[in-house]
């Protein structure tokens, strides 16, 4: 079996044989894909080389314009402006040559002259299935003169792919590729059973569950229960003296088929960085089996970090859209890995998946994967498909279709940080809308008007389409990928990640709306055929409507502030940008409930000027103890109008004493 690097070494001694001895002809959304894949890394150094050039057809270039100016397919205008671009590059380092525009049609009479002169063998790359399997331009392309004429496709690893005359051949030659590239070895497949194993799932009988420090034997091979690292509710887990962690089961957990299943898991040679598989069972001292070896563990539950905002924000600060769409693509390819060898993971959930970064990722609870008619015991409500709700999960065999809509939701809650599909405003309750399929967010013209308030309504909103149909017709009841039978596969989730993460890496999302890279933005995604008018906001420099604005500040800006404590008891005041800025408070000194003390009567007092009872608040007496001044003996009328007078006022006459 051929690794993928000896495979790729194939593709491109191939790309060189084509660029070497054949004509090359690009069309329209060859050029498209082309440009934001590998494709132009790898022969643009043969074009060096070898002194060639690749055609382009001036109809392609009329093609691309008329894409320019897409305004229903934003991303697709995007892309061919990019392309153009890149093209009038390449055409200036004469590394591509257009060809006048005189045919009416790509490969009509005329352009395969041309071509002709040029060379008897060409090569046609086009994404077009229907043009690589029009046989009209085989029989035309003899006519003149051409000996041999191939289409190929450009494939995700940026070479060039052959397309078969016959669709089943085609399928085939596909499937056999998509094999090698994996490189399965047989013996690491599981058989795929339908029904339960007869087996008894009753408790082990064991003398001696071995503790930190004792010994227990895997091979034939004494080892060390070192350190306990965790506890669960299967049983602890310990740093052991060999490069591996040791997982001993409680005495009520140590079943017949849970024993079983770790045998079964053993004779096949299941190996991924990341799937933290057994690797050889344990047994105590009287031979009896307790747990097994398996590799070291590293990071973080996506519960404990992605998962909820405020944690996901300390453990990867620097995080944007474009790291947790990797993070779909990484734990997607092990998923995929597993479903390669007919393992079903089964209980997929947040707490057994740690993350590293986003390229790092480690599967644990492995024990509990269904394997051949040994099923998972064990699963959470979140994650269960709508046909299983209520089942007793140790009872039956899960199918790759009810495992596809836990990936679903698992994919929704890394995108939509933590938050369920089915979670929503005046619901039923997560088991009921699942079952219900009762899917809040909108898609379209399409919503149930339920959508969680908060952050989720501008993260969905800034999703591609691509994505957002995947998720609303996987959870929506009669969506096109919502039973069991019809769900995306892994293989189709990839697909649509792939491309998600193309679209973020090369700009094309952040040249049309740079929050699109934001993974908690804080508007709607940007739309300016409504007629809005966007501004950079004063404060945080982001984009944002002209109408939901005031005075050049957006309202996430007015809506936050400064936090400080008050002087007088200390509790937390909190500032607004909106007071500061808009509304022209100034900052407090003392929080709403002192000031609200501040305000009531100290004491009452009989104004020497006009004899009218006054009030002396709290704050006014505290004020003048801290002067060291005597409390007032007038009211502030009569103060205030002996301060505008002067003081001219007579004062009372002193007696005058005769002695």
């Amino acid at each position: 079996m051929e690794s993928r690097n000896e495979l790729n070494m194939k593709a491109l001694n191939m790309l060189e044989k084509y660029i070497m001895n054949w004509c090359v002809v690009l069309d329209s959304y060859s050029i498209i894909e082309s440009c934001h894949s590998l494709f132009w890394q790898h022969v643009i150094p043969l074009l060096h080389t070898y002194q060639k050039v690749i055609y382009v057809p001036g109809k392609c270039i009329n093609e691309l314009i008329h894409l320019c100016r897409n305004t229903d397919n934003l991303i697709l205008a995007s892309y061919a402006e990019d392309s153009l671009n890149q093209l009038k590059m390449l055409v200036d380092a004469h590394y591509i040559e257009i060809v006048s525009n005189q045919t009416q049609s790509f490969l009509d009479q005329k352009g395969l002259s041309y071509f002709g002169q040029r060379n008897d063998h060409l090569l046609l790359v086009t994404q077009d299935k229907k043009m690589a399997f029009n046989v009209k331009y085989v029989s035309e392309a003899k006519k003149m003169g051409i000996k041999d004429f191939r289409a190929v496709q450009i494939d995700e690893d940026g070479y060039l792919s052959s397309y078969s005359m016959d669709a089943q051949t085609s399928a085939k030659q596909a499937k056999t590729k998509k094999e090698s590239s994996r490189v399965i070895d047989q013996n690491e497949i599981f058989a795929v059973k339908t029904n339960v194993i007869g087996m008894a799932d009753s408790v082990l009988s064991v003398n001696k569950i071995p503790a930190e420090s004792e010994m227990v034997y895997a091979n034939g091979k004494a080892v060390k229960l070192v350190k306990k690292l965790a506890e669960g509710g299967e049983g602890m887990i310990y740093v052991t003296d060999t490069p591996f962690v040791a997982k001993i089961y409680k005495r009520d957990t140590n079943t017949i088929r849970k024993y079983a299943k770790i045998q079964r898991m053993l004779k096949h040679h299941v190996q991924c960085e990341g799937i933290c598989f057994p690797t050889a069972a344990l047994y105590n001292a009287n031979e009896e089996f307790v747990g097994y070896l398996m590799n070291k563990a590293k990071g973080t539950e996506l519960q404990r970090s992605i998962f909820l905002k405020p944690l996901f924000q300390k453990k990867f600060p620097n995080w944007k859209k474009i790291d947790t769409v990797q993070l779909c693509i990484t734990i997607l390819k092990k998923i995929q890995y597993l479903h390669d060898r007919n393992i079903i993971m089964g209980d997929i959930n947040p707490f057994n998946i740690l993350v590293v970064s986003q390229n790092e990722v480690y599967f644990v609870d492995t024990d509990s994967y269904q394997i051949e008619d040994l099923p998972c015991p064990v699963g959470t409500t979140l994650f269960t498909a709508p046909e299983i709700q209520g089942k007793k999960y140790a009872e039956f065999l899960r199918t790759f279709g009810n495992e596809y809509f836990a990936i679903a939701t698992l994919l929704f809650m890394i995108m939509v940080p933590g938050k369920p599909p089915y979670a929503q405003q005046e619901g039923q309750g997560l088991a009921a809308n699942i079952i219900n399929m009762d899917f809040s967010y909108p898609f379209g013209d399409n919503s149930n008007k339920k959508t969680p308030e908060g952050p989720w309504r501008f993260i969905w909103s800034h999703l591609t389409y691509e994505v957002k149909e995947a998720f609303y017709n996987t959870f929506r009841k009669g969506g096109q990928y919502a039973t069991e039978s019809t769900r995306l596969t892994v293989d189709d989730w990839l697909k649509i990640f792939n491309k998600y993460y193309r679209l973020l890496n090369d700009g094309i999302l952040a040249k049309n709306d740079e929050m699109s890279e934001y993974l908690f933005p804080t508007r709607f995604k940007k739309n300016t055929s409504d007629g809005n008018n966007y501004i950079r906001c004063k404060l945080c420099g982001h984009e944002f409507p002209e109408n939901k604005c005031t005075n050049g500040y957006c309202e996430p800006c007015l809506r936050q502030g400064k936090t400080y404590k008050c002087v007088k008891c200390g509790k937390l005041i909190f500032y607004s940008n909106r007071e500061k800025l808009i509304e022209g408070r100034r900052e407090y000194d003392i929080c709403y409930d002192c000031n609200k003390e501040g305000q009531k009567a100290h004491s009452k007092l009989v104004c020497v000027d006009c004899g009218n009872t006054f009030i002396i608040t709290n704050s006014e007496y505290e004020f003048y103890k801290q002067k060291g001044l005597n409390t007032p003996c007038r009211c502030k009328s009569c103060r205030q109008k002996r301060k505008e007078g002067g003081n001219s006022r007579r004062r009372p006459q002193r007696p005058q004493f005769n002695w």
